[in-house]
């Protein structure tokens, strides 16, 4: 082998790490988190933190599921808004048989959104009552998803029943605690539970 073929194939061995070293980066590129929280009695129908985070979210090039924007144009499964006026006021007139009607549209692809997803990221408030992110997180938890949980006021007022069904490293005091987690996921600098974390190389 000549010199120019050693230099060749050090080149070539030194690309091949390069790649290498990229796939062990953006390990979250290409997976879908639905993201889950209050909307009944959110203040803002609780779009705010979801607009928040989800540019984040995209800058690491994972897909986001949001109850708030659905990737599906049918207006009877909007819950925002007017929607979640007119379900109001159904519900306030008694007419319980059409607000059942239209809430069974909306949590088939809500929960549905939760089962195509790799992972949810749930957002609960303990002040806020909710019923419907309690049924996606146990759904998540259920399937041995990724379910990484942001506490409005920390793990201190996390409900007690929830540190018996899920993992407390994976409940956040802010969602910049659950930004630094998912980076250094997405980085490789922590290794994450298999159980739990599947990645799939893509081509």
């Amino acid at each position: 082998m000549t010199d120019m073929d050693d230099d060749k194939f050090i080149d070539e061995l030194v690309a091949d790490m390069d790649k290498k070293t990229v796939k062990k980066m953006n390990k979250l590129e290409g997976l879908r988190f639905y993201l889950a929280g209050p909307i009944d009695a959110a203040k803002d129908d609780g779009v705010g933190w979801r607009r928040a985070l989800t540019p984040w979210l995209k800058r690491r090039k994972i897909k986001v599921l949001d109850p708030c924007d659905k990737p599906i144009a049918y207006s009877a499964y909007k819950e925002i808004e007017g929607e979640k006026q007119k379900m109001m006021e159904l519900k306030e007139s008694g007419r319980y048989f059409e607000l059942t009607q239209q809430m069974r549209d909306i949590v088939h692809v809500d929960l549905r959104m939760v089962d195509v997803s790799d992972g949810v990221i749930v957002y609960l408030d303990p002040e806020t009552p909710m019923c419907g992110t309690y049924h996606e997180l146990i759904n998540a938890l259920q399937q041995r998803k990724p379910t990484l949980v942001v506490i409005e006021g920390g793990k201190k007022k996390a409900p007690n029943w929830l540190f018996g069904i899920m993992n407390f490293n994976f409940m956040f005091d802010s969602f910049d605690d659950l930004k630094t987690f998912l980076k250094q996921i997405d980085e490789g600098v922590i290794t994450a539970d298999l159980s739990r974390w599947v990645f799939f190389t893509h081509n």
